[in-house]
């Protein structure tokens, strides 16, 4: 009855969606892949256009999605049954750069009014900020003369190469070839995000980068001066299909890829518990509170997930056996006296005969079964700590023999009775 509440094994395969496959959730996705790979975890990943794709994939009934990467904030502007939704841990910065050519003076968002900017996929994070950063600057979509074009990645590269477009939106890292590409360009430049702090109020996710001088490209020092820009950060979202038990082999796989930090990132920073849109799960907050579980330590993923689901089992079997260990020494030291005392009924039955005079009537038949005692107690097995009760026994079969040698010699006719 109780296997009732044990709680089912962790699955072998989990479904992740991750982004595009030139982004680094997608990169990311791939290294995680290999870790879980070493604990006995498949995880089959899901290429998307990205956070909002992400999110609406977590929230489908008939989605095989348990564990997504999303953007932070983007759950500001995405409604979709999120309350089942919770966090696992942030992952790294994803900062957003704003390109554009340098043949139109830009030194704030909303010099792009009448411009043709393109703003990232549809369903993209890139989309999510990009619409909040221009609408906060009054470029709102399909307003005035400002066209928006919703596409991201290598095609909006590819625009800003021909000409097509003025500027546009990415949200790559800054180690990104595609960011060393464009920042290489003649007439390219990315903008310096001057009033990040005023941003920072308004979308509490963003948080502030500073890019300095050289960071990007050390040679050719780029960018020539110290500048800001905004990013997001990376999370892994999951929603009730993810088994709990797997919450600590994620993230100590997430820590062994992300460890190392990156340009943006501090050694150790990541995974971390801040700047989750969503609450975490209880086992997270364990996890980053205390490290992994104690059997995680010492013992394979798989085994330490045996041991904890079947404590359930323990803990009930336990009440039970504790009191049974104490009765155990009792009840051993009962059946081995009970080898021996079990022969004092004849030998007081046969003193009792003594004592009241009526052994005579059956001297023979008493000095026979005496006899056969004698012979059984030879063959009587019983361990060392209990032999000197063995040998009282056979003491005290020896004095009644002796007391009824001594009535034989008393009453020689007896035996003939």
């Amino acid at each position: 009855m109780l296997f009732q509440f044990v709680d089912p094994a962790p699955p072998r395969e989990i479904t992740l969606a991750s982004g595009s496959e030139t982004g680094r959730y997608f990169e990311l996705a791939k290294r995680l892949k290999y870790e879980l790979r070493k604990e006995g975890v498949t995880l089959n990943i899901l290429n998307t256009a990205g956070s909002e794709e992400n999110l609406k994939l977590l929230t489908t009934e008939a989605s095989p999605v348990s564990i997504a990467f999303v953007q932070s904030g983007i759950e500001d502007v995405f409604d979709a049954g999120e309350s089942q939704l919770k966090g696992l841990a942030s992952l790294y910065y994803e900062p957003i750069w704003l390109v554009y050519r340098k043949s139109i003076e830009v030194e704030l968002v909303s010099d792009l009014r009448n411009r043709k900017i393109a703003v990232g996929e549809p369903g993209s994070g890139t989309k999510a900020v990009a619409q909040f950063l221009l609408n906060e600057n009054g470029l709102l979509f399909g307003a005035g003369n400002t066209e928006l074009v919703e596409v991201g990645g290598e095609d909006s590269v590819a625009l800003l190469e021909s000409g097509e477009i003025d500027a546009a939106f990415f949200m790559v890292s800054a180690e990104s070839d595609m960011i060393a590409r464009l920042i290489g360009m003649e007439g390219f430049d990315f903008l310096d995000m001057r009033r990040h702090e005023a941003y920072r109020a308004r979308y509490r996710s963003l948080s502030s980068v500073p890019i300095t001088e050289g960071l990007l490209d050390l040679k050719e020092n780029r960018p020539p001066e110290d500048r800001v820009v905004l990013a997001a950060v990376a999370t892994l979202v999951v929603n009730d299909q993810f088994h709990p038990s797997l919450t600590p082999i994620v993230l100590e796989s997430l820590k062994r890829v992300l460890d190392e930090g990156g340009v943006l990132e501090h050694r150790g920073e990541f995974p971390s518990r801040d700047n989750v849109g969503y609450a975490l799960t209880k086992e997270a907050e364990h996890y980053f509170e205390y490290g992994p579980p104690f059997l995680l330590r010492f013992m394979p993923f798989w085994a330490a997930s045996l041991v904890d689901r079947l404590v359930i089992l323990v803990i009930p079997l336990l009440v039970i056996l504790i009191p049974m260990a104490k009765l155990a020494g009792p009840v051993y030291r009962w059946r081995i006296r009970s080898r021996i005392y079990c022969w004092y009924k004849f030998l007081r039955e046969t003193d009792q005969k003594i004592i009241g005079g009526t052994i005579q009537e059956d001297l023979d038949t008493e000095r026979m079964r005496l006899k056969k005692l004698e012979d059984e107690l030879a063959s009587v097995d019983v361990p060392l700590s209990y032999s000197d009760e063995l040998y009282h026994l056979r003491q005290h079969v020896e004095y009644v023999s002796r007391r009824l040698k001594a009535i034989e010699s008393e009453h020689p006719g007896s035996e003939k009775n």
